[in-house]
């Protein structure tokens, strides 16, 4: 098979794009890479004729997609990381909803990320192919943690600005205990993100509003990964994910985080040991290794 490999931010998904390039490079399959890059009115390049495009598309690409339409050649899948809703209140993942509804009939096959995308499709696009594929992580991808003195940082959360987070960094800094919380909004990407996640005591991960909460798996995952501990917003599903709260991260409602964090930051043996716990799992159940048999079935089966 031909396969145009797409992604919009090489720095940011183009890790998880180039995992789906191994796999079937070494299938025998014939892979191009293509960073459309984070332009949402360029037009899509002219690369010829393919068996399957492989979409790896978040902000950039989508509304590029909805506006001019999939590739031209072959058949399309998608492998999705957001969740998505039509409630309208829920601005971030509307808007994103909205953007795959327009291309959605285009589409010969998603890869869902997990049950909550499962059921979106199932209610507005029971027609098309759905498979599930969560977020991976390749073994090589994954560091031995920094030590605790060569930590720089306390506590960071990487991720666009929204009323909620800012709520969540008025809460750490007004506090009974006041927190050194780095709330990153943006400009981090690439190596420079990797070093900010390794360098950080503990990754804070805080939804984008309130009416959708899901298992961040790409923050979560790539924190793992660089070696640092993670404190999450509440949210549904972990135990999908073969997850136990307290053993590989922390779950705190939105108002306990600053709290939450305070107490791990305090007890260096407890993250160390999440650390180990977290890396095991990712190593056990969320590497391409695991699922290279089933991506390929999913590939070769659209084509």
């Amino acid at each position: 098979m031909k396969v145009h490999l797409y992604t919009d931010i090489d720095t940011l998904f183009g890790r998880a794009s180039r995992l789906w390039m191994d796999v079937l490079v070494q299938a025998g399959h014939e892979v191009e890479f293509i960073d459309l890059g984070t332009s949402t009115e360029a037009r899509l390049p002219d690369v010829g004729p393919c068996d399957v495009n492989l979409l790896v598309a978040g902000i950039y690409a989508l509304p590029r997609f909805a506006k001019q339409g999939l590739p031209r050649h072959g058949k399309h899948a998608l492998w999705m990381f957001d969740p998505l809703t039509r409630d309208a209140s829920a601005t971030v993942h509307r808007h994103k909803a909205g953007l795959f509804d327009a291309i959605a009939p285009g589409l010969h096959a998603v890869m869902a990320m997990d049950a909550s995308m499962e059921r979106y499709l199932a209610q507005h696009f029971p027609a098309l192919t759905t498979f599930r594929l969560p977020y991976l992580v390749a073994d090589k991808h994954v560091r031995a943690p920094l030590a605790e003195a060569q930590r720089t940082r306390d506590i960071i959360m990487l991720g666009g600005d929204t009323p909620r987070r800012r709520e969540a960094e008025r809460l750490f800094l007004t506090g009974s205990a006041p927190q050194s919380a780095e709330f990153i909004r943006g400009g981090l990407w690439g190596a420079a993100r990797d070093a900010c996640r390794a360098g950080a005591r503990i990754g804070l991960n805080v939804h984008a509003d309130n009416e959708h909460h899901y298992f961040d798996q790409f923050r979560t995952f790539e924190t793992w990964a660089a070696g640092t501990a993670v404190v999450s917003d509440n949210f549904d599903g972990w135990e999908d994910f073969g997850m136990e709260p307290g053993v590989h991260l922390v779950i705190a409602e939105l108002q306990d985080l600053p709290q939450a964090c305070a107490e791990l930051l305090a007890d260096v043996s407890r993250r160390e040991a999440m650390v180990r716990a977290s890396q095991r799992l990712l190593r056990e159940r969320f590497s391409p290794a695991v699922w290279q048999g089933r991506m390929l079935a999913m590939i070769e089966g659209i084509a």
